[in-house]
């Protein structure tokens, strides 16, 4: 169904290294793009492109700390060294690391947080803005997240974090347009990932994960709607929100 959409198409993934990351690299690489995997953890990234290597495709692994310019910065040196652009961008580190109530909140470790979840949107976007501008346009997808827009307990850093990168998201569809290079925003709802059930208790009320009208999934149910965000041209929607959350 995709295959025409990616045969010989660069993708840039950051956070590839589990989760919905590690999945859509392996599905967009059976489909003969050519896949930068950007994590933190060297094994993780280095395993999952020798995987997409074995089958058939082409995956560069890149050690990359995604809320440092520095890191960034020489990310988008190695894929100008070594690809002609970018055609797409799943924009996808981030994480929810810090709960804890206002009150009791470390400022240190909370601004750490918020810039998680902010500062790889703001700093991919400026890295892949060049590259693909390079092609005549491109297409970047974020993982943004239903919290973005409401408010629970101990979890204002992730919320604010993810709020502020819908906002940056927002500004950037109006900057980029001009240069066909559209930004849309993916919510994956409840998803089974390492780092989501890392504070997942059932006695938690207000976790997504206990509410038994939410779709709670697997990485690998996700994906499809990332592929047919990506199908999109780059006169296609931007600034929008495709949501598998059902809140």
């Amino acid at each position: 169904m995709y295959e025409n959409n990616f045969k010989n198409k660069v993708i840039l993934i950051t956070g590839a290294g589990s989760g919905i990351g590690e999945a859509l690299a392996k599905k967009i690489g059976d489909l003969g793009a050519k896949v930068i995997c950007v994590a933190r953890t060297k094994d993780n990234i280095e395993n999952l492109s020798e995987h997409i290597n074995k089958k058939g495709g082409k995956a560069l692994p890149v050690v990359c700390d995604a809320t440092k310019l520095k890191d960034m910065k020489n990310l988008s040196q190695k894929i100008n060294s070594t690809f002609p652009g970018l055609h797409f961008a799943f924009l996808n580190a981030g994480g929810n690391v810090y709960q804890e109530s206002i009150e009791k909140s470390e400022l240190s470790e909370w601004q750490e947080a918020v810039n998680l979840n902010m500062l790889p949107l703001f700093l991919g976007i400026k890295i892949c803005t060049p590259l693909m501008r390079k092609m005549g346009g491109g297409n970047i997808v974020l993982t943004g997240s239903a919290m973005a827009h409401y408010a629970s307990e101990k979890n204002s850093s992730y919320s604010a974090g993810k709020a502020a990168a819908r906002i940056i998201a927002n500004t950037a569809s109006i900057e980029l347009m001009k240069d066909n290079i559209i930004v849309n925003e993916f919510i994956p709802g409840p998803v089974r990932t390492k780092q989501a059930l890392m504070h997942y208790t059932k006695e938690d009320k207000s976790s997504p994960f206990n509410n038994p009208n939410e779709w709670v999934k697997e990485p690998n149910e996700v994906i499809d709607l990332i592929l047919h965000m990506f199908s999109y041209p780059t006169l296609g929607p931007t600034s929008q929100i495709f949501s598998l959350a059902r809140r």
